[in-house]
């Protein structure tokens, strides 16, 4: 305002009737402007502070809220990760464990398949020793009748009446002579 006044007064020197034509519009208008603002300073700095305030403890609330939520993201997340890795450990164990029974499994049945084949190759030359036996057995009773029958043969051929009659008569004389 006092700057207004002193170039209201620099410029009376000039001409006097813009002075007047200055105090008499803009006075009154600064004045009014200064009551209006003074007015409205007055009544609304308490809302306005208790805006103000209001709005800064919610942001620190709210800002503290966010602090808990991190913190708590953070503890989840750890713990997250911390599981997951429990997991993975167990699920290496499981493979390892899998795998080792799988091992096993794979052995032991190579080897029962060893002792079935040894079992099956026992009773085929079990079976296939029989059949030489029961095969060697027909062939010497094929070869015992036809030497019987080869025999007889020939002895028929080779004996006489006289021979014949005589075999009968030593025949008879050794089982009579027995009985």
């Amino acid at each position: 305002m006092f700057t207004v006044v002193a170039l209201a007064e620099e410029g009376a020197g000039h001409n006097g009737h813009e002075q007047i034509t200055f105090i008499g519009d803009w006075l009154p208008r600064l004045i009014n402007f200064a009551i209006i603002a003074t007015v409205v300073v007055y009544f609304t700095r308490k809302p306005i502070r208790d805006i103000f305030k209001n709005r800064s403890i919610e942001i620190a609330k709210v800002m503290q809220e966010s602090k808990e939520a991190r913190e708590r993201a953070m503890f989840d997340l750890a713990e997250m990760e911390r599981k997951v890795k429990d997991l993975e450990v167990e699920m290496q164990r499981m493979i390892r464990d899998a795998q080792t029974r799988g091992e096993k499994d794979k052995h032991a049945l190579i080897e029962e398949g060893r002792k079935v084949v040894q079992d099956i190759q026992l009773q085929v030359k079990q079976s296939i020793e029989m059949e030489v036996r029961k095969a060697k057995g027909a062939l010497a009773t094929e070869a015992s009748l036809l030497s019987i029958n080869l025999a007889e043969g020939r002895i028929k051929e080779s004996i006489s009446s006289n021979d014949h009659e005589r075999i009968v008569r030593d025949y008879i004389s050794k089982v009579g002579g027995k009985g």
